[in-house]
């Protein structure tokens, strides 16, 4: 009789963060693109409100706003919440462009500042998008090497000992 030993199911083997080798559908990743689509939303609305404020500062400081929390949303979650970003960045801008109950504009049309900002928004999502990949991939600690004294080794400073 022949003896069948058991093994634990395979998991499925995910790419590297911000790749789209596998992507598995789960509570978590849908709640990681609704929070970032949420967070774009009040990205995009915070930049549409200032982009004006300080010519043409309040553009520039909203549009690297826009690209720096891409980039940290495509570390967190890779391309899934980063699509889910810019759609809310998007929305958020065309929504803020348009004429209010009052008649009031945030974002006039005969304004260069304005075209800046309803085209580099979502510009700067792309950008964060074509990031290399190298930048949200885990580095491996090395261990120390036998050549390199470990620490609290003779002409190393232990932790406890103070320095002269």
């Amino acid at each position: 009789m022949r003896t069948v030993r058991w093994r634990p199911p395979r998991r499925a083997r995910t790419g590297t963060p911000g790749s789209l080798a596998r992507v598995q559908l789960s509570g978590r990743s849908i709640g990681k693109v609704l929070g970032a689509l949420v967070l774009g939303l009040v990205i995009g609305g915070f930049g549409t409100v200032v982009h004006r404020s300080i010519r043409p500062w309040g553009a520039v400081l909203a549009l690297v706003l826009v690209l720096t929390v891409g980039v940290l949303v495509r570390a967190w979650g890779g391309y899934g919440p980063l699509a889910g970003y810019g759609l809310g960045v998007l929305a958020a801008v065309q929504v803020l462009a348009q004429t209010g109950p009052g008649g009031d504009v945030l974002v006039p049309a005969h304004q260069t500042i304005s075209w800046v900002w309803v085209v580099g928004s979502p510009a700067m999502v792309v950008v964060a998008a074509l990031a290399p990949r190298r930048w949200f991939a885990d580095a491996r600690v090395e261990e120390p090497s036998p050549a390199e004294p470990a620490a609290g080794a003779p002409g190393w400073p232990a932790v406890d000992e103070p320095r002269p």
